[in-house]
């Protein structure tokens, strides 16, 4: 196994209610079998991960080493290394991952995402991801002026275009009452989901009672055990899955299997990724759920060349069908 230093520039600074993004930086790890490699990467993400930079190498260093089994390691460093065996063994079988993963189409749809720089940036960034043939818009919540931001979106976005909301769990219970009861009445059919509107399982459960909101549980579903809660409390009709947090494509296909089973629908979600991951989890949600839209549409997001071939057209990304 060997272990390579990258990092990837944002073409400008993303802002959220946890933190400001300006770059990605991490590591790729690379499987070789003979002539054949299969790569994987990670980019440890402040506010999400649970490991820094430096925890992870030393981590990737003492799996090389056989000093540490693999699940004992972190659910991002366990990624890496499933996501380079994915690649090598589709690579091994003359496949592209797509293929491996036993196929989908070349492409998948995503949302728009909009981040919490200012309310300017959010009514240009949807004229602009308009433009481009997006008609869901992923908007950043958790700020003072979430209010006039809520009022802003009812008066822009269209009777045939989506809106999913994302406070990053920064609701206290009663604010997204309030909030969501707004919201539910301003957008009505144009809300799709709101994203983890407050932190915890029972906030979620008093909220669902008292307003009648799609959910997407994020942040809230990151094991089997908690989509079962999800299942068996009512708290959701979505879940969102970032491979990279979670262990990777095996635990993704386990979870998102399960909550198929259950009427529950799949999100794949990029932690503004870098371009080995961001291809791989395309591919997976090609496989998984080719019919719904997804939060991967990030490519547009870097100024790194690498990327480019994925920025969304006409609402959705193409991906390489390479197992590389």
């Amino acid at each position: 196994m060997r272990i390579e230093k990258t990092s990837y520039e944002l073409a400008q600074p993303i802002i959220t209610s946890k933190a400001q993004i300006s770059s990605r930086e991490g590591w790729i790890v690379v499987l070789d079998e003979g002539e054949l490699t299969g790569k994987g990467e990670i980019l440890p993400l402040e506010g999400w991960s649970s490991v820094t930079i430096e925890e992870a190498y030393s981590q990737l260093v003492s799996y090389k080493h056989s000093e540490i089994s693999l699940l004992e390691l972190s659910d991002e460093v366990q990624s890496a290394i499933n996501l380079a065996s994915w690649n090598l063994e589709a690579t091994k079988n003359d496949k592209s991952l797509l293929e491996h993963l036993g196929g989908g189409p070349n492409c998948v749809k995503v949302n728009a995402f909009l981040d919490g720089s200012s309310q300017r940036n959010l009514r240009r960034g949807i004229e602009n991801y308009r433009a481009n043939g997006l008609s869901v818009f992923k908007v950043k919540l958790g700020f003072k002026d979430d209010q006039e931001r809520l009022q802003l979106l009812s008066e822009i976005v269209r009777e045939d275009e989506k809106v999913r909301l994302d406070p990053n769990g920064s609701w206290s219970l009663q604010y997204a009452v309030t909030f969501l009861d707004r919201a539910r009445k301003l957008l009505d059919d144009r809300l799709e989901y709101v994203e983890d509107p407050v932190a915890n399982f029972e906030d979620l459960e008093k909220l669902r009672s008292i307003v009648p909101v799609p959910i997407a549980a994020d942040e809230l579903c990151k094991s089997i055990n908690d989509l079962n809660t999800i299942i068996s409390e009512n708290l959701g009709e979505y879940i969102v899955i970032k491979p990279s947090l979670i262990g990777g494509i095996d635990q993704t296909l386990k979870i998102s299997s399960h909550a198929a089973e259950n009427n529950i629908q799949t999100v794949i979600s990029s932690t503004y990724d870098g371009p080995i991951a961001l291809q791989a989890w395309c591919a997976v949600a090609s496989n998984v759920a080719p019919e719904v839209t997804h939060g991967l549409g990030t490519a547009d997001l870097f100024s790194d060349t690498q990327m480019r071939q994925m920025v969304p057209k006409a609402g959705k990304v193409y991906f390489n069908l390479t197992s590389d």
